[in-house]
């Protein structure tokens, strides 16, 4: 397994978090009470993101 693989691995996992926790199919807006994991999943996978457009 390579860093970007494992990046990417982690990037996925954090996206479902994301979607787990938004009100909508669109993710722009976190489910009533989950505003707190939805900002930081959102946070984690652009940070996630940017390590693995670094990696390429």
């Amino acid at each position: 397994m390579t860093t970007k693989e494992l990046l990417e691995k982690y990037y996925d996992i954090e996206m479902n978090n994301v979607f787990c926790y938004s009100a909508t199919y669109l993710m722009d807006s976190p489910k009533k009470g989950y505003e707190r994991e939805w900002r930081e999943a959102c946070e984690s996978a652009g940070i996630l993101k940017e390590l693995i457009e670094e990696c390429e």
